[in-house]
C-alpha cells in the first residue's frame, strides 16, 4: 500500500523538475537574445556615426571645390567648427562637425553616444 502513494509524489516531483529545466532554458534564450540585440544596436549606432562623419567630409570638400562658405561658419572647409554640438548639421544617421587646419580636415560624426572621426588631407 505505501508503494501506491509514492507514485503521485514522484510524478509531482518530476513535473516540478521538468518545469525548472524548461524555465531555465527559456530564460537563457531570452538573455542571449537581448545581449545580441544590444550588440547589434551598438554596431548600428557606430556605423551611423561613421556615415555622419563621411557626410561632414563630403560637405567640407564641396565647400572647398565651390569656394563658398555654405554653412556660414566663417571658414571655407570647416563645418560648424564652433564647439557647440547643438548647431551641428545632422543627417538621418547622426550629426557631424568638421575642423580644418593646414590642409587636414577632421570630421567627427556622432550618434547616440558613439563617435567616429575621419581625417582627410588635401594637397
Amino acid at each position: 500500500m505505501p508503494h501506491r502513494h509514492r507514485r503521485p509524489a514522484v510524478a509531482v516531483l518530476s513535473f516540478v523538475v521538468a518545469l525548472l529545466v524548461i524555465g531555465t532554458i527559456v530564460l537563457m534564450t531570452v538573455q542571449l537574445t537581448s545581449v545580441g540585440a544590444i550588440g547589434y544596436l551598438g554596431h548600428y549606432d557606430s556605423t551611423g556615426a561613421f556615415y555622419a562623419a563621411e557626410s561632414g567630409i563630403e560637405m567640407a570638400l564641396k565647400e572647398l571645390s565651390d569656394g563658398n562658405d555654405n554653412d556660414t561658419d566663417g571658414t571655407i572647409g570647416s563645418i560648424s567648427d564652433n564647439g557647440n554640438a547643438g548647431d551641428d548639421p545632422s543627417t538621418a544617421t547622426g550629426s557631424f562637425s568638421v575642423q580644418s587646419a593646414a590642409g587636414t580636415y577632421s570630421a567627427t560624426g556622432s550618434r547616440r553616444g558613439y563617435e567616429r572621426v575621419i581625417e582627410v588631407e588635401t594637397q
